[in-house]
């Protein structure tokens, strides 16, 4: 599962820069209705048990604060201070970062304060994804995939802004570009940001 979503959001957000394409299969935690005001999402949230209000530094720290296995695609760079969390379960950290469990299930201080530096840095990329457009949160489905058979559809239905739409495709290029401006504003001497 991890490796699907880190190949999806980075690999996918490097072809769509490359070539203007982005093509990937929806996944459960990153549907969202494009359709639906925020005001029926705010409503569903608070009386569904199938749906999660996933904030966009949660989805980003999903994505670069779990070990990234370049077998399955380029990997974004580590965020110095989140070393600690690499060799964590996934799914512990996962968990964490989904408010599931407290931060002190990652087991060390260390961990912690990995944790601690992995949320600042996301709060930071997600603040700078929402001046490129990209909504701070979105209600997704925690139990079912909402756009299953999109796959195989010939049209790009999950990034249409009708009906359900899939995060990363719909968003995946502005939150790659917020990526690497905060990182390497914060990091410039990281091999990632040479020119």
């Amino acid at each position: 599962m991890i490796r699907f979503v880190h190949r999806c959001l980075f690999t996918g957000i490097a072809a769509f820069t490359a070539v203007g394409l982005l093509a990937s299969q929806a996944d459960a935690h990153e549907c969202y209705n494009a359709s639906r005001s925020a005001q029926a999402d705010a409503s569903i949230a608070a009386h569904s048990h199938g749906w999660f209000d996933i904030q966009t530094w949660q989805l980003l720290s999903i994505f670069d604060g779990t070990a990234c296995d370049p077998s399955g695609g380029p990997c974004t760079p580590v965020i110095p201070g989140t070393e600690a969390l690499q060799s964590l379960d996934p799914e512990l950290v996962i968990g964490v970062i989904l408010g599931f469990a407290p931060p002190q299930a990652l087991g060390s201080a260390d961990a912690v304060t990995a944790f601690n530096t992995l949320v600042a840095f996301n709060q930071q990329v997600a603040a700078q994804a929402a001046t490129l457009g990209v909504p701070t949160h979105y209600l997704t489905l925690a139990n079912a995939t909402a756009a299953g058979g999109a796959s195989n559809s010939k049209q790009p239905v999950t990034t249409n802004g009708k009906g359900i739409d899939h995060f990363p495709d719909a968003y995946g290029a502005q939150l790659f570009a917020a990526f690497f401006q905060v990182f390497c504003a914060d990091f410039p001497a990281n091999a990632a940001c040479a020119p």
